[in-house]
């Protein structure tokens, strides 16, 4: 029973990880083109000389992610002193996910191991304020789950 409640609320804690950017995403969002008949087409004639479009041309590609700083010789050797199924998971993650680990306090570093290599993912590329709210909620899940 207790396995049960610990493997709901962590897949409780992932859902909530894996929706806050779809969530802050659709709100950002705007509309790319215009409704349909929504707008009329200004008719042309011989004394209306035609307008340049002034739209800025659509980005065709994400910007380069900035590459994770090299490992410090304290995280080296903090890594290599971890056993070899946590080491391989450990590199298994991303540059960004990777470097977040760093940034952590060791008791975020302990919760992080306990998320899914997925949600793990998904924290490194929140911003800080959505990181803030989503450690919250992790925190509350674990406590909960210990008790």
């Amino acid at each position: 029973m207790h396995k049960s409640l610990n493997t709901f609320g962590l897949a409780s804690a992932a859902i909530a990880l894996a929706l806050t950017p779809v969530m802050a995403g659709a709100q950002e969002q705007t509309a790319s083109e215009p409704m349909p008949d929504t707008t009329a087409a200004p008719a042309s004639d011989a004394t209306t000389p035609p307008v340049a479009d002034t739209t800025p041309p659509a980005a065709t590609e994400a910007p380069a992610p900035i590459p994770a700083p090299e490992p410090t010789a304290e995280q080296v050797a903090q890594v290599e002193s971890w056993p070899a199924d946590k080491q391989a998971a450990y590199k298994a993650w991303s540059p960004a996910a990777q470097n977040y680990f760093w940034s952590l306090t060791d008791e975020r570093q302990d919760m992080f191991w306990r998320l899914t290599d997925g949600d793990k993912e998904t924290l490194a590329k929140l911003t800080d304020t959505q990181r803030e709210t989503a450690w919250a909620q992790i925190k509350t899940k674990l406590d909960a789950l210990s008790s």
